[in-house]
């Protein structure tokens, strides 16, 4: 999978300083940035600071982008290995699946919308469903939290993880193995506790 054209010339004119091209990757990009730091990093501020580092990041490196393998996974590369860092250095808790997280302005879930249900029961079941399900991977530790996202997320195959995360492709396969298992055991858990 290659860059599309319209990034090849994003780049390009950004290279040479066109700030409505950049302005054109961060427009495309922002989304799936923010989305992807969210899951790594548990905490709206922290990801919202992260997305932003990150477009600095990008424009600060374009001139390293080799435009024959795909703009999306440098990008996703640079958004994960900063999130890593900020993990690293800020050496963040597991979080517990049966406690919400807690922010300063209130808790905060992560649910995933469904506006197709049928009826009002199936919507407060499936909500439930998500926030076990997000709960669940939010208790991974942080390279497995990481390859379930890109994978079931951000729809990428195993050979884009392995290029982002820069790790052999044995090694994605094991992880998305390794948290699919885990998350098999946690929801089968919570399931247990609720019949």
């Amino acid at each position: 999978m290659v860059s599309k054209p319209e990034e090849k010339e994003w780049v390009a004119r950004a290279r040479s300083g066109d700030e409505e091209a950049f302005r054109a990757i961060v427009r495309r990009y922002q989304g799936e940035v923010y989305n992807l730091a969210g899951r790594i990093l548990r905490n709206r501020e922290d990801a919202e600071d992260a997305a932003q580092d990150v477009f600095v990041r990008i424009y600060g490196a374009l001139h390293q982008y080799d435009p024959r393998y795909p703009f999306r996974n440098w990008v996703l590369r640079i958004t994960h290995n900063l999130c890593i860092d900020c993990l690293r250095r800020k050496r963040v808790p597991t979080v517990s699946m049966d406690e919400p997280i807690r922010q300063k302005d209130g808790e905060m879930g992560w649910e995933l919308p469904d506006p197709d249900a049928p009826d009002p029961l199936e919507q407060v079941m499936r909500t439930e469903e998500s926030r076990w399900i997000e709960e669940a991977i939010g208790s991974l530790g942080p390279t497995l939290r990481t390859a379930i996202t890109l994978r079931h997320f951000h729809g990428l195959r195993y050979e884009e993880i392995a290029e982002i995360l820069e790790v052999p492709l044995g090694t994605v396969k094991v992880r998305i193995f390794r948290a699919r298992a885990a998350l098999a055991k946690i929801l089968a858990r919570r399931m247990g506790e609720e019949t």
